[in-house]
């Protein structure tokens, strides 16, 4: 069948869907788009996007307090929380209508509301009763919420991430359930913002899954910003009187509290596709998500899915990439997905990226070298006066070949790609120590992390 005659439905409008949406159109499909929400889906509206946007504003509150170390005087400052909410949502405005401009240009049909299937090659949509049909259908449709099972998990103080986006005023003191990326995240902004910040993490570690060096480096300095942490702690419960919520753990047979105005729920997402009745005609799910393989397919003919509904690696830019190869596939255009090489980011402070193995994983199948230098070694770090963390490279002993990179520091989720580049190029240890760095910047402190394994860094005893 001709691309031109082709038609494909997307389910979902957001980073899963609508990139996808685009490079169908571009390849000549007929595309039709349907989304119960705001275009943009959870990234642009409740993640990645406005996190940030609060995080930048918690940044130059900081900045202001530490001004007098550039020789700046400020005479105070005054946090204006309905502003720096304001200025968040018009960030999301702003990028949300060039996600519309983008389809629309595109000739993308937008349909607005709920799709549920009615058979392998059509959906209805639940508020008007219209039924669209397609030759193809990626279902993009992202992911909710996580919850635990325990008493007082829907009280009036407890937040999932999307109500703390929504909040009208700053609360005095909040406990963080969760101690992942998200978690974090909203610690170290609502502790910038002048709340006082209590972490609950179920693990030893913040971020479980990270490179363990790195978390315990974070772990550091998120506690000396002054976030209280603890680890190894079971939540069992929470009770209370509406704003002073007693938020109960233990930690091995010790049970203890901590009481806080409000509590913020942030223990992970999980795929969402309820309202599509995929059991109806016969799509394979396993541990709550869409079952796909490598060409994105699922088990039913013509139909694909993409995204946080496949579980798995749940990063928007991830979300991006299976959509597109996705619709490569549903037009023809053999592609296959590969997560070899998949970077991650977190928008703490200092930022955290990294890509590849973390050095547990590296050492349980190759013998390894590891090559690190620290920040404070960095000129640009210097000038910054934002020196702590490092970079730290996993290499192959034998071949050199680069297996993993972790940066704790400045731009670090901007330097990132340089590994995500060389490893997907399958660059050595001794290529990237080779490669000339510019100066002064903050990334030559990858250059002399590799370095340290290829002859020794310059700016290290």
């Amino acid at each position: 069948m001709p691309l031109d005659k082709v038609k494909i439905t997307i389910i979902g409008g957001g980073v899963g869907g609508y990139p996808a949406a685009i490079r169908a159109a571009r390849m000549g499909a007929e595309v039709i788009i349907i989304e119960n929400d705001a275009l943009g889906g959870t990234c642009l509206n409740w993640g990645c996007i406005p996190t940030k946007a609060l995080l930048q504003s918690a940044g130059v509150a900081a900045t202001i307090r530490n001004a007098e170390v550039f020789g700046i005087r400020s005479k105070g400052y005054e946090i204006d929380f309905s502003a720096v909410m304001k200025r968040k949502n018009d960030v999301v405005s702003q990028l949300c209508n060039g996600v519309k401009s983008l389809l629309t240009a595109k000739k993308v049909k937008i349909i607005k509301g709920t799709a549920a299937f009615v058979d392998a090659k059509t959906v209805q949509i639940a508020e008007t009763g219209e039924k669209v049909t397609a030759d193809r259908i990626l279902i993009a449709s992202g992911s909710k919420s996580g919850k635990i099972p325990i008493e007082g998990i829907d009280g009036p103080d407890v937040m999932d991430s999307n109500q703390v986006l929504t909040m009208t005023s700053l609360p005095k003191s909040v406990v963080v359930i969760g101690g992942g990326v998200i978690g974090v995240e909203f610690a170290q902004f609502l502790k910038g913002m002048g709340t006082d910040v209590t972490i609950l993490e179920l693990m030893p570690n913040l971020i479980p899954g990270l490179d363990r060096e790195i978390a315990v480096a974070l772990e550091k300095i998120v506690v000396a910003s002054g976030v209280k942490v603890i680890t190894n702690a079971m939540v069992k419960g929470i009770s209370g009187k509406k704003g002073q919520n007693r938020v109960r753990y233990a930690i091995g047979e010790q049970i203890s509290e901590c009481v806080a105005e409000k509590v913020i729920l942030a223990v992970g997402r999980k795929p969402d596709f309820s309202s599509l009745n995929v059991t109806k005609i016969g799509i394979a799910c396993e541990k709550g998500a869409i079952v796909v393989n490598e060409r994105m397919e699922t088990n039913v003919p013509g139909i694909y899915a993409a995204g946080d509904v496949i579980g798995g690696v749940m990063l928007a830019h991830v979300a991006t990439a299976e959509g597109e190869c996705a619709v490569k596939n549903a037009l023809g255009q053999a592609s296959v997905m590969s997560y070899r090489v998949v970077p991650s980011c977190i928008y703490t402070t200092p930022e955290v990226a990294s890509v590849g193995l973390t050095e547990e994983e590296a050492r349980k199948n190759h013998d390894v070298q590891i090559g690190r230098f620290p920040f404070r070694g960095n000129g640009k770090a210097l000038i910054l006066n934002e020196t702590e963390g490092m970079v730290k490279v996993i290499s192959d002993k034998k071949y050199g070949e680069i297996l993993g990179v972790h940066i704790l520091g400045p731009h670090a989720t901007d330097m990132i790609s340089e590994a995500v580049l060389g490893m997907t190029m399958e660059m050595t240890v001794e290529e990237l120590a080779h490669a000339i760095h510019p100066h002064p910047t903050v990334s030559e402190a990858i250059m002399e992390a590799a370095m340290t394994l290829a002859g020794g860094a310059i700016h290290m005893p």
